[in-house]
């Protein structure tokens, strides 16, 4: 038995896919839908929307994770008080930004986070579409099924940019459409849960030569986040995972929000075309510090009343700054068979509050591309 600082229990039931949007609390609401995944176009200065794509190779070595966001909320503008130096960098106050993580064996091989002006963001509103600087990303439909069509194009340095072009093909998608009245300020699309990815990365040089060229095909994820608090305000903690067994996806999300006195969890089963949401409690143990502070559990577990448990084990960091840490994590789910299904995922636990501090401010922007240059370290 696991032991650990708080349980909680949590009053959730069973969620089909043929049920309407459902609110996760009284400030995020839950939905699986790509009519849903276009660009909602907020005007406030901290509102902020992220497209979130991950895969992992058939093998489990490599690890690919790519996140479009038109309001960058890990940006040390973004973080910034009103009124204080680096909000006057970029006016407008938005910061959009694009990221990309590879990874092979737990070793990172190429990770980039590059910054740009609100004028270098294009997107319409309801549109499942959207370009950064160079790179893209869009729906489409071909005769072989319906995907994301993602293009990369990245300063790593004085002299090289990474390009790629990768497509997430949808195996399990459309699930859960949106409640038009709902009216939380939060939402959560997980729009394909599933996906077959492939795709390759390459480095050239500022003559287009290629230097590097490594292939990817795996199995992938898309979820899409938007909300229109402060992020860095509401947030003090968030751990978010998923894997991908043989017949089953699990999603899982702890945050510890503003407000609650303890976190709120969400555990989610997508399975033969349903999203199944149960009702669960969660542990906590042996916490540890990274190099940068901050404070995560090296083991996390659910049990939901039915007795089907998930436990998480990260075992190797890809890649942390100040406010976060990516992690692959053994992953162990028991259903009612009881029988254990064991593979890797991605795990990653988010703290914003050093982003308060002027000096991890200003460590965090030289680990940051900006106006298609590559980052000082």
């Amino acid at each position: 038995m696991l032991r650990s600082s708080f349980i909680t229990e949590l009053g959730w039931g069973r969620i089909m896919s043929a049920a309407s949007n459902f609110l996760i609390n009284d400030r995020t609401s839950f939905c699986s839908s790509l009519a849903a995944d276009g660009w909602h176009d907020q005007d406030g200065e901290k509102s902020y929307e992220w497209w979130h794509f991950d895969a992992l190779s058939d093998d489990g070595r490599e690890a690919l994770v790519i996140t479009f966001t038109d309001n960058y909320v890990f940006s040390p503008r973004y973080a910034a008080p009103p009124g204080s130096g680096p909000q006057k960098v970029y006016p407008p106050k938005r910061f959009p930004a694009l990221s990309l993580l590879y990874s092979v064996n737990g070793k990172t091989i190429f990770r980039s986070v590059s910054e740009y002006t609100a004028r270098q963001f294009n997107g319409e509103a309801g549109t499942t579409q959207c370009s950064i600087g160079k790179s893209s990303f869009h729906l489409d439909t071909a005769s072989y099924g319906s995907g994301y069509l993602i293009s990369i194009d990245l300063p790593i340095g004085p002299l090289n940019r990474l390009k790629g072009s990768f497509e997430w093909l949808s195996i399990e998608s459309d699930l859960l459409e949106p409640d038009k009245s709902d009216d939380a300020p939060n939402s959560w699309n997980v729009a394909v849960p599933r996906s077959d990815v492939t795709g390759h990365i390459e480095v050239v040089d500022r003559k287009g030569r290629n230097k590097r060229r490594y292939s990817f095909r795996g199995t992938g994820y898309h979820d899409h986040v938007s909300g229109s608090e402060s992020f860095n305000d509401v947030i003090k903690s968030r751990q978010w995972g998923r894997a991908h067994f043989v017949d089953t996806t699990v999603i899982y999300k702890l945050e510890d929000s503003r407000g609650s006195e303890v976190p709120t969890a969400q555990f989610f089963l997508i399975r033969d075309g349903e999203v199944h949401q149960r009702e669960a409690s969660f542990e906590q143990q042996l916490f540890r510090r990274d190099k940068f502070g901050i404070r995560y559990p090296r083991r996390l577990g659910f049990e939901t009343d039915d007795g089907m448990r998930l436990r998480v084990k990260p075992y190797q960091v890809i890649a942390s700054s100040f406010c976060e840490i990516r992690f692959l994590s053994e992953m162990t789910l028991m259903l009612r068979d009881g029988k254990p299904r064991r593979t890797i995922g991605f795990s990653e636990f988010i703290a914003p509050k050093n982003l308060k501090y002027r000096l991890f401010r200003r460590f965090t922007d030289l680990q940051i591309g900006k106006n298609g240059r590559g980052p000082i370290l």
